[in-house]
């Protein structure tokens, strides 16, 4: 039988929304740059490829520095470390809306990754102090999916907005807004509720040796590898092929293979909050995943290998890969399961830059290299559907390492152990 968790008081419920709030503020400003492009390549006088250099310079900074942002976020706590990273992120996006080339604007972009770094390990680590861990992955899952919306969501927001204010404007206004979220930070933000205890150890143990006890445990690594495996769905799939591969294979307009990629995000967007969830009322995680994981192989296997679909028909199953697939998010649970409380911040930076570094770095470039190798030409317009096909199967066999990886993962959460876990 499910094991009751308390339930969350309105304050955690504050924080949360606090904390919140920049991390959906960091996935609008991480998209922005491509809602701009046409506009800054204009004003810099170059083209959209150069513009992309921009857009990808965030990036830099922001993956190199998950885990020092975790580790930040262990020492110093949230609501500093937030404080510091919204004046940073206000700093950069102001920079940027100043820039005349791209050089600046590259060295701009780059300040607010570094500004952005810690927003997501900052989130989850409040979300450990102030919510049960009954409620963790469910309120990690709603963050999640807020996220989804907030990228896409925000870059129709951005687009318009550009269009009537002009790009350098609406960077103003962000950085205006960051400046505000540091002032809602330093009046409202806590770390953790006045009755729980503060780590004694975060302080003084060494960063070597802290570093060292993180990475010398194999289930964080294999946590990491799990939603690496999982996350590609969005990063690669719907964030860069989609839509072209829909497009190839039904002959319809942009317009109308977006919703594929829509159906995509749209099912993550319901499936972080929804499994995380269930896997919290029934404390049985790896369960979950490896449900997850099975139905999100078939069914993406089925949208690409079976022919004469209707597109509607693949739609749907775009739908449920998306929703099977938010699995990705599930180690995350874990891992503030799995690390002492000293070093969860750290644990949650190292496993978002895992989530992230396996698609858009390694997956994306192998799926354009597959297309150009099956293709009879360069040209993107000749990429047949069976090139699309050979190429995007390395998704399916990124579901399958997975579920491999997924039977050396343990689950700690089980209601004859719940006594020994944080309460």
């Amino acid at each position: 039988m499910p094991i009751a968790d308390k339930a969350p008081s309105p304050k955690a419920w504050f924080m949360w929304g606090l904390t919140i709030l920049f991390l959906l503020f960091q996935f609008i400003l991480q998209g922005s740059v491509s809602s701009m492009a046409p506009f800054l390549a204009k004003d810099f006088n170059t083209n959209v490829a150069a513009v992309g250099i921009v857009s990808s310079s965030y990036f830099w900074t922001y993956l190199l520095l998950q885990m020092p942002g975790g580790i930040l976020v262990d020492r110093i706590g949230a609501k500093h470390l937030l404080i510091v990273a919204t004046l940073i992120c206000a700093l950069g996006t102001l920079l940027f809306s100043l820039s005349n080339g791209i050089q600046g604007a590259v060295w701009a972009r780059m300040l607010t990754g570094l500004g952005t770094a810690p927003a997501l390990a900052g989130c989850f680590y409040l979300i450990g102090n102030w919510f049960t861990p009954g409620y963790f992955a469910f309120v990690v899952g709603l963050s999640e999916a807020l996220a989804m919306i907030a990228g896409g969501v925000g870059g129709e927001i951005i687009s318009t907005a550009t269009l009537h204010l002009g790009w350098r404007t609406v960077l103003v206004v962000a950085s205006v807004l960051c400046v505000i979220l540091t002032l809602l930070f330093a009046i409202f933000l806590q770390d953790r509720p006045k009755q729980m205890h503060k780590p004694q150890k975060a302080a003084g143990l060494p960063l070597s040796r802290q570093l060292v006890a993180l990475l010398s445990l194999p289930q964080v690594w294999l946590c990491g590898l799990f939603s690496g495996l999982m996350f590609p769905i969005i990063s690669t799939l719907a964030t860069y092929w989609c839509i072209p591969y829909l497009m190839t294979r039904y002959g319809v307009s942009v317009r109308i293979a977006a919703l594929g990629n829509l159906a995509l995000f749209l099912g993550a967007g319901l499936g972080c909050p929804f499994l995380g969830h269930v896997s919290d009322f029934f404390h049985r995680r790896k369960v979950v995943m490896a449900v997850g994981v099975i139905a999100a192989f078939i069914s993406l296997s089925m949208a690409l290998y079976i022919p004469y679909l209707h597109f509607s028909t693949v739609v749907a199953l775009f739908f449920l890969t998306g929703l099977f697939a938010s699995v990705y998010m599930l180690p995350f649970a874990l891992v503030n399961e799995i690390v002492p409380e000293e070093a969860r911040g750290t644990a949650m930076g190292f496993t978002n830059m895992m989530c992230i570094l396996l698609g858009a770095p390694f997956l994306t470039p192998l799926v354009s290299l597959l297309l150009k190798l099956s293709a009879s030409s360069h040209q993107v317009t000749d990429f047949s559907t069976n090139s699309y096909t050979i190429a995007l199967s390395v998704l399916p066999f990124s579901f399958s390492l997975a579920l491999v990886v997924l039977f050396w993962i343990h689950d700690p959460r089980r209601p004859k152990q719940k006594s020994a876990h944080h309460s």
